[in-house]
């Protein structure tokens, strides 16, 4: 008799954890939510240029999109409620994801590691270094797009060779390729 409660105990806290389990996976969101299946495939995608794929694909901790999308509850209602009724724009507004203050967060990226990284680009004229705060300390997000193409913002007053599918913004700062 004690043995059908036991049974019923163990189910449920089976279908809780592996709801959980599943909650964290890149692919939960895409069930549900048709305008993230753009990004779900360029997570899985390979294509290492995008960030995404860098970070779901790094040597050390491989990230998933709720490491960076923190959701509460509250959020997760209302967006639930937005797709229910269609108060959704498609493609999703790009958001500016990616302030200093986030990705340099501890237990992320570290500032000075970064600029001694990229310290050596060579132009035909000079080196330099795309992180060296000479024009002010900019936000992560004017150049590198987690999602979709980065864009090599010096170029909209140099001319440096693009790393490989980045773009360049117009000299009046607009950026027309993207893909």
């Amino acid at each position: 008799m004690l043995l059908v409660p036991f049974a019923v105990i163990i189910a449920l806290f089976g279908m809780v954890t592996g709801g959980v389990i599943w909650h964290q996976q890149p692919r939960f969101c895409a069930s549900c939510h048709t305008p993230m299946n753009s990004y779900v495939r360029n997570y899985y995608g390979g294509d290492t240029t995008r960030l995404i794929v860098k970070h779901a694909m790094a040597d050390t901790v491989k990230l998933r999109c709720i490491d960076c999308h923190e959701s509460k509850l509250s959020e997760q209602a209302r967006e639930g409620m937005h797709w229910v009724t269609g108060n959704y724009t498609h493609p999703l507004e790009k958001r500016k994801f990616g302030t200093r203050s986030f990705c340099l967060r501890a237990g992320c990226h570290v500032e000075s590691e970064i600029i001694e990284a990229t310290k050596d680009h060579t132009n035909t004229l000079f080196s330099y270094s795309q992180h060296d705060p000479r024009h002010g300390k900019l936000e992560c997000y004017n150049c590198h797009s987690m999602h979709g193409q980065s864009v090599f913002s010096c170029n909209q007053c140099h001319k440096f060779e693009l790393p490989k599918n980045w773009i360049s913004p117009q000299p009046n700062g607009v950026i027309t390729a993207s893909k």
